[in-house]
């Protein structure tokens, strides 16, 4: 019985194996190109495109058919372009499929010439060879490689106005340097869009970064080529080469790219802080009092009202370090320079101190201050009919006054001896609780109903509007969290600013991560927010989430508010 179900079973095989013939099929076989060599031809050796030819083509490729055996309507062919002599280490390609000759438009060829170094009206050789194989790629088979010389034509064709430039943080708003190209899409009749686009040399332009341009050109100021240069990792005193080219979109979406053209810029730092100290300050030799830059677009400048003492001296320096200190031995204005000597400091009082960076130039000038009667708010709460509350004269400073008072949103000023010939608003590094109060500025605007900690320097003109809660100085202020120094461990304190106890700054190397400023080493008081790189901690609130790098901190602990500068 077993051997009857043994022979049924290998019948069935059999009959299956004849049932499927007609079903599965040999597996094909391509014979290989009948060409053992390929062999390309130009029209023309020596092209001098215009732009009127942008459109038009303005020379053929030939060659022959390799004789794959899919046909030559399965064949593709790779059209290579690079510098003369290089061995196609940089190149330019354009594919054809299933034809024998392949041409290029003006607009290819000249964006191929420019692209591989060629220079506007001067002839640039160029090799050329062409790669033919199956439409995927399998079977390559490389021509012999010819020389062709192109004179490219301004369309689209970058150029800089210096290829070297050290920006001067003395005159950040000045030109360093003008980009100019000419028209992408020749012939084309629709809209067109332009972007200079920016990276670091390189990269290939792997992750570029864009500015939006009009017109044919683009000035870009020290300022900006020195920010431009930093952001790409360039070392401040070193010169480094960023590279720029055009983008050209039109409104079918197409896109073309210019010529690239390299810049090398020797970028300076930009100081995060510039402070006054020496004995003859309110920190003495050990703790600057800490000036601001009234402009942000004018880096190197810097200005404060600081409270100074006759007989003794001072000296500026940078972010709370000697590394970059500058003096000089003549008051009121001198050029103060690298490690020079103390400035001598002659008469008692408040100055306006202003200070150049770049140049080293400085000027105290004295400041008026008056003993005020009274200092008072006065705004739309009262329908600017009368005062709204009386501050409180420090007892240790005259030009200092307190309150607590209680406020509806809206706006309103400061004046002195209930009166308008003197009062104070808005002025320099407004925020939303603070400033610099100027006078006659205009109205300073409370955002919200309630009771605020009111505090003003008549002097400086230093206000804010902070918390009743965070209305008595701390003895310490620190940051904490994983983008600290000392981790979520420890606190990594600020410096007290002398002339100001609710103020706190401090030049820090952050790492990615979070971080909340906190009061005298405990949890019990501390401080957040959801913004960077400024914004207004609350009691309590979320971390702070911080990019790296190196940063001059500042917080205010009666209104949350922080900055982070770089």
């Amino acid at each position: 019985m077993k051997k009857i179900t043994i022979y049924f079973y290998t019948l069935a095989l059999v009959v299956l194996a004849f049932a499927c013939e007609d079903k599965f099929e040999a597996t094909p076989s391509f014979k290989s190109g009948d060409v053992e060599s390929l062999t390309i031809s130009t029209s023309a050796s020596e092209i001098g495109v215009v732009a009127e030819d942008s459109l038009e083509d303005v020379v053929t490729f030939t060659w022959q058919d390799p004789g794959y055996a899919g046909g030559l309507e399965e064949s593709k062919f790779v059209l290579k372009v690079g510098p003369s002599g290089s061995g196609f280490t940089s190149f330019q390609t354009k594919e054809f499929t299933g034809a024998t000759s392949g041409a290029l438009t003006g607009k290819d060829l000249n964006g191929m010439a420019l692209r591989l170094g060629g220079m506007i009206g001067e002839p640039i050789d160029l090799d050329v060879m062409v790669i033919a194989s199956h439409t995927n790629g399998n079977e390559p088979i490389s021509s012999n490689v010819i020389t062709i010389t192109v004179t490219p034509y301004a369309d689209l064709g970058l150029t800089g106005s210096v290829s070297e430039v050290t920006p001067d943080p003395g005159t950040p708003g000045a030109t360093a340097v003008v980009f100019e190209w000419g028209v992408a899409f020749n012939g084309f009749s629709g809209v067109r869009t332009y972007q200079l686009e920016h990276a670091e040399a390189g990269t290939d332009f792997a992750d570029p970064t864009a500015i939006a341009v009009t017109g044919s050109e683009k000035s870009l100021t020290h300022l900006e080529i020195n920010s431009i240069a930093l952001g790409h990792g360039l070392a401040p005193d070193e010169a480094g080469d960023v590279e720029f080219r055009v983008k050209a979109t039109n409104e079918l979406g197409a896109v073309v790219y210019s010529n690239v053209v390299t810049v090398a810029v020797t970028p300076y730092i930009a100081f995060n802080a510039i402070g006054l100290v020496g004995d003859a300050t309110p920190g003495g030799w050990d703790v600057d009092t800490d000036l601001y830059r009234p402009d942000m677009s004018q880096p190197a400048q810097w200005t404060g009202i600081v409270y100074l003492i006759d007989g003794k001296s001072a000296k500026f320096r940078a972010d709370d370090d000697w590394a970059d200190n500058w003096g000089d031995d003549v008051f009121p204005s001198g050029t103060g320079e690298k490690n020079g000597p103390n400035i001598p400091i002659s008469g008692s009082g408040y100055y306006k101190i202003d200070f150049n960076a770049a140049t080293g130039a400085y000027a105290f000038t004295p400041v008026t201050t008056t003993d005020y009667n009274f200092i008072s708010l006065i705004g739309a709460q009262s329908g600017w009919g009368g005062d709204i509350a009386d501050l409180t004269q420090d007892g240790t400073n005259d030009q200092i006054w307190t309150g607590t008072v209680a406020l509806t949103a809206g706006e309103l000023k400061f004046r002195a001896n209930h009166d308008w010939g003197t009062n104070w608003g808005t002025g320099a590094l407004t925020t939303t609780y603070s400033g610099i109060g100027a006078g006659n500025g205009p109205n300073i605007v409370i955002p919200a109903d309630g009771t605020y900690f009111v505090y003003i320097n008549v002097a400086t003109g230093e206000y804010f509007f902070g918390q009743t809660a965070w209305d008595d100085p701390y003895a310490d202020i620190g940051i904490i969290g994983d983008a600290t120094p000392g981790g979520w461990g420890a606190d990594t304190n600020l410096i007290k600013n002398p002339s100001n106890p609710y103020k706190w700054s401090k030049k820090f190397v952050l790492v990615d991560g979070e971080a909340k400023f906190r009061a005298d080493n405990d949890w019990a008081v501390n401080w957040g927010a959801s913004t960077f790189p400024t914004g207004a901690g609350t009691g309590g609130g979320p971390n702070i989430p911080l990019d790296p790098g190196t940063y001059f901190v500042t917080f205010n602990t009666a209104t949350g508010e922080y900055t982070f500068t770089n």
